[in-house]
């Protein structure tokens, strides 16, 4: 006898139908645990994170070179860097790959006076600033090439100030060199820099030592490194200064008065004052980013002008001096934050 094709649908035939088909997949909340991601644990401890802030500062900021050296030296990680200016710059090179060995190189190839002419492009006349900055994007081009923020080794924060209102701006992503020349752009000095439409100036208008910028995105200690001179550093400079002046002879100075009557950058002279007026507002606003800091480093340089670049083993040995001297402090930071990490894992 043989079946028919058309059976009713028994009890029988349902239980097996049920039995076969993945009913459990069409409902709600039944039989998806494999389909869905495993809920994290929140209570999981969370590594500690620490963070470089580099202030900003001209030729004196090759401080930070020092400083990282020192920090590659004793094989301390950096978990993100945060900079303004000369240490949007330094930062940048060091979130790209170039260890501190390389960048005293790169500052070594603008050793002389006649090779820092290589960065000016002169604007005449001079109604938004002294120097165009094309070919100090040329130079940082070099290095960072077409980099974007999201191929760098490290993250990166790149501070800026927007000139229409002074906010401050914090770059993280799109193209490096663009977002560092902005931070460059010393206001009178370097004609503001232009990004998708907006306009900037240095960043250490606005934030001359980026303590915040870091901490407000996680980052648990921040290491902080200061080139910018107290009012009572300024005092002792000064002095320090009149004193060598004192004890100099006309003849081992031939060319001062001259110098004085004719270059804009000379002490004293027009570009130094709109630098110097900057400094004055920063260090300021440097009394209260340094309070944030973990642990601040000051390599101060007193006999040597902001745009001194030949001046740059100085700069880079007076960093690794601070560094070396702070290293049991910035020891201590770390040893405390692994100490916090073991706890919260128990």
């Amino acid at each position: 006898m043989t079946a028919n094709k058309h059976a009713p649908f028994t009890r029988e035939t349902e239980r097996r139908t049920r039995r076969w088909f993945p009913w459990n997949l069409l409902r709600p909340g039944r039989g998806t645990a494999k389909f869905t991601r495993k809920p994290t644990d929140e209570s999981a401890p969370k590594p500690i994170r620490i963070g470089l802030a580099l202030s900003s500062g001209g030729a004196k900021g090759l401080a930070h070179v020092g400083v990282i050296q020192v920090l590659e030296e004793n094989d301390i990680h950096i978990d993100a860097i945060a900079g303004c200016s000369m240490g949007a710059y330094v930062g940048s090179l060091w979130a790209a790959g170039f260890n501190g060995q390389q960048m005293a190189e790169l500052a070594a190839e603008l050793d002389t006076n006649r090779d820092m002419l290589k960065l000016v492009d002169p604007i005449f006349p001079p109604r938004r600033g002294f120097i165009h900055g094309d070919k100090v994007e040329d130079w940082l081009a070099r290095s960072l090439k077409d980099a974007s923020f999201d191929q760098l080794e490290k993250p990166l924060y790149v501070v800026a100030t927007e000139l229409d209102g002074f906010a401050r701006k914090v770059f993280h992503q799109g193209d490096v060199v663009s977002a560092v020349r902005a931070s460059l752009s010393i206001p009178g000095i370097l004609e503001p820099a232009v990004r998708d439409g907006v306009e900037y100036v240095d960043g250490g208008v606005s934030d001359p030592l980026p303590v915040d910028v870091l901490k407000d995105r996680g980052i648990d200690a921040v290491i902080a490194v200061n080139v910018i001179p107290s009012i009572e550093d300024l005092k002792n400079c000064r002095l320090k200064a009149q004193v060598i002046q004192k004890n100099k002879r006309w003849w081992q100075q031939p060319a001062s008065w001259l110098n004085q009557k004719l270059n804009y950058f000379a002490k004293g002279n027009l570009l130094d004052i709109l630098r110097g007026a900057a400094m004055g507002s920063q260090i300021r606003l440097l009394e209260e980013c340094s309070k944030r800091a973990d642990v601040l480093l000051c390599p101060i340089v007193c006999d040597s002008s902001w745009h001194n670049y030949t001046n740059y083993e100085e700069y880079i040995q007076t960093g690794r001096e601070i560094a070396t001297a702070k290293l049991p402090e910035i020891k201590a930071l770390i040893a405390a934050c692994d100490h916090s990490k073991t706890l919260n894992a128990k």
